[in-house]
Parts: structure tokens; sequence; C-alpha cells
């Protein structure tokens, strides 16, 4: 069996498995059903989706939409190829996954003792990334903006680059990761810095490349833009940056959030599962392996290496890989960026969340491989690889199908069907009070 097919096959096997699990995921709950409404009534209306996620700060009462229109045509236009409640999730997840296998490759090219399957099977599998880029909300759709973002930004740095992307093309990589990325969620403003930062990186070293990067950052953004021009154009720039309420004085306080962000950061690329067990009819962590105990086993496991996990990324800091000339440069720009989501925090209304910063996981997952690239010259870290992947399998099998007889959309997908049917977004629900679309 040729290499071409194996991992074709792997593909297929993983967005079948990410597919039911984001099926399994809450579709009921008021985000999930908004966000879906947004699709839903794009399409059975034929309106333009002007805005996308609902933005909603419960402490102070703000509400406003982000906008453009891709999260609306991205739910609402399946439905026009296949007009069943599971279209969305279809599309979603092949575009998330075909982003995940474009930016495992790129990383088999960086980290020569990791197989590419290995590396495609653990980025897909992790807890955080099936949890949070496998149905559609707002948030699963920036792995695929995110994704092509940073493999731009890292050929873009002269210290991190390959040279396998040109720079033209490295920039037109990240101007379509940002601003695809603006159109489903506030945390989009992580990444101009960045932008700058790769820019002058680069301008330092080749002083005369800066014009045709800027022209490649352009031609990159275009197609996202096309989607966010018309709000632009028809509701202003004023009504058109909702991401400004969020913003607020110094506080000091937020000084040490840093003691939560940390764990949280390093999390998004770890086996954690205790923060996903709370579905319905669960109020304890503890009640979920009381009622499920052939999920005990594969769970414990998985817990512990994931605080293992985080622990040895911490420490990794200080930890260099003979190995890798770059892992220095990976290790600084990691922290350096860890540092930027802390300094943000200062001025914004926002607790420190960890999926307020899931836009970066496919950097932290690069530091995790690099510290996992130091490690697997000895068969026994190989061999818990592989564990670690059949466990978290054998967990987020039995979560998915408890999960889905709780909270899924087959609770009352008939309702669902009616709405697409009779061309009808309200026979689901209606929009919130205030929406744009």
């Amino acid at each position: 069996m040729s290499k071409q097919l194996k991992f074709i096959l792997l593909f297929l096997a993983l967005y079948c498995f990410r597919t039911a699990f984001g099926l399994s995921q809450p579709f009921f709950s008021p985000d999930e059903i908004q966000t879906y409404l947004i699709g839903l009534k794009s399409f059975t209306t034929g309106s333009w989706p002007y805005f996308g996620p609902d933005l909603i700060v419960t402490e102070t009462g703000f509400y406003s939409q982000i906008p453009g229109a891709l999260e609306g045509l991205l739910i609402g236009l399946p439905f026009r190829v296949l007009p069943v409640p599971e279209a969305p999730f279809l599309l979603l997840n092949l575009l998330s996954l075909s982003a995940l296998a474009f930016f495992s490759w790129y990383i088999s090219k960086r980290l020569p003792r990791l197989s590419l399957y290995f590396i495609f099977a653990w980025l897909s599998l992790l807890p955080w990334n099936l949890h949070e880029s496998t149905n559609p909300i707002n948030p699963s759709y920036l792995l695929f903006g995110s994704s092509l973002f940073f493999v731009g930004f890292m050929e873009c740095v002269p210290e991190l680059s390959l040279n396998r992307i040109s720079p033209l093309k490295s920039c037109a990589l990240m101007g379509f990761g940002l601003f695809w990325d603006m159109q489903f969620h506030s945390s989009w403003i992580l990444l101009p810095p960045l932008v700058l930062a790769a820019l002058w990186t680069r301008w330092k070293v080749f002083r005369f490349q800066l014009f045709p990067m800027l022209e490649g950052f352009l031609a990159g953004s275009t197609f996202p833009l096309v989607f966010l021009l018309p709000t632009l154009l028809k509701f202003g720039f004023s009504h058109s940056a909702p991401g400004l309420g969020l913003a607020a004085g110094f506080d000091p306080a937020h000084l040490l959030s840093i003691y939560m962000i940390v764990p949280r950061f390093f999390s998004l690329a770890s086996f954690e599962i205790l923060r996903f067990l709370l579905i319905p009819g669960i109020t304890h962590h503890l009640d979920f392996f009381r009622q499920h105990p052939l999920l005990v086993l594969p769970g414990v496991f998985l817990v512990v290496i994931g605080w293992g996990q985080v622990a040895l990324m911490v420490l990794g800091a200080g930890w260099k890989d003979p190995g890798r000339y770059d892992s220095g440069a990976v290790t600084r720009w990691t922290f350096g960026i860890l540092l930027l989501v802390w300094v943000s925090f200062w001025f914004t209304t926002k607790p420190p969340l960890a999926h307020i910063y899931y836009i970066l996981f496919p950097l932290i997952g690069l530091y995790s491989l690099y510290i996992w690239h130091r490690l697997v010259f000895r068969r026994v870290w190989r061999v818990l690889g592989l564990l670690c992947i059949m466990a978290n399998l054998w967990f987020e099998t039995g979560y998915l199908y408890q999960a889905g007889k709780v909270q899924s959309l087959y609770l009352d997908r008939g309702k669902v069907l009616s709405a697409i049917e009779k061309k009808d977004y309200r026979v689901l629900g209606e929009r919130r009070p205030g929406s744009n679309n």
C-alpha cells in the first residue's frame, strides 16, 4: 500500500470520527442554536448574512455581532447541496481536517523523527481540538484560518523558516488566516501583532523584500475580505467593530491572571479532558466516571498524561533539543506569544478562559510536538505516544456515545429537518432580539 493511499485512508477515518464527534456535541444550547440559525436563516430566506457570531458579555450586558458573511454562508450554503441537518457538520469537518492535514505535513518537515501519520492523528484527536472544531459554532471555524496563518507566520520569520514556502506565499497565508479568523471570533486581535513582528524580523534580514511581502499579504486577504466588505459598506466601520466593546482600561487585578493563563495555554495541546465532562445530567467530574465505569481507565490515564504534558511544556522552556537547530527559536516565540496573551487580558473585561486563545492552537500544538520530538528516539516514549492515541480514542468514543444521547442534534432532528424542508428557519427558532440577521 502506497504512502498516499495510507494517508487518504487515515484522513477518511479521522473525518468520519470527527464528524460523528461533532454531531454528539451540544446543538440545542443557546449559543449553538443561534449560530446554526444564522446560516439556516440565510438559506431559507435567501438573505445575505452581513454579520456572524453574536458577541455577548454577560458581566456587562454588552451585545453585538461580529461582522462578515463567512459564518452564515459556511453554515447555510451546504444546505443547497445536501438539504439535511448534518450538512454544515460535513463541510466544517472537511475544512478543519484539511487544514490540519496541511499543518501536519508542514510539521513533519520540521520534525523528521515524527511520522506524518502520527502527527496528523495526534493533533486531530486532541480533546481541545475535538471539542472546539467539530460542531458548527464560531470558534470551530478558527482552526482552518489559524492553521494556514501559522504556517505562513513561521515561514515568514527568518529564524523559524524552513524555506519551504516563498515569502510571497507565506504572507498570503497570513493575510488569508487573519481576515478569515476576524469573521469568527474576537480573539483575532492577537494575530495582527504577530503579522507585524513577522514582517519586522523579515525586513531586518532582507530589507528589500518588504513591498513584495505586503503585496502577498494583500493578495491572501482578498478572498476573506470579499465577505467582510459588504458589511463595512452597508453599516460602516463603527457598527462593524464590536470587539471595541470588550476593551477596558488597565486592570491591575489581571496581572495575577498569568497563573491561570500558563496551564490553560499549554493544556490546549494536551490530553486534558476534565473540563469537558460536565454534560447534561452531570454536575461533577467524578459523577461522569461513576455513571460510565468503562471509561474510568482511559479517563484517569488521560488526566494524568494531560497534567504531565502541561508540566513538561512549561519546563521545556529550558530544555534544548540538539537534534533541532530551530528548537530554541520555537520556544522563544511560543513563550513570547504566551506573554502577549497575558498582556492582552490587562485591557479587557473578559476573564482569561482557555477557549479565548484557542486561535493559537496550531502554534501550541507545534511547540508540544517539539517537546515530543526530543523523546521519541527511545522506544518507551514511542509506545507511550501510541497508548495516548488509543486511550483517547477509547475515551472519546465512549464520550461520543453518551453525550450524543443527552445533548446532540438527534434529540429532535425532525424539527431541524422540517425547518429546512419548509424553508422556514422559525420552525427551529428565532434569532436573538437586536440581531442584524
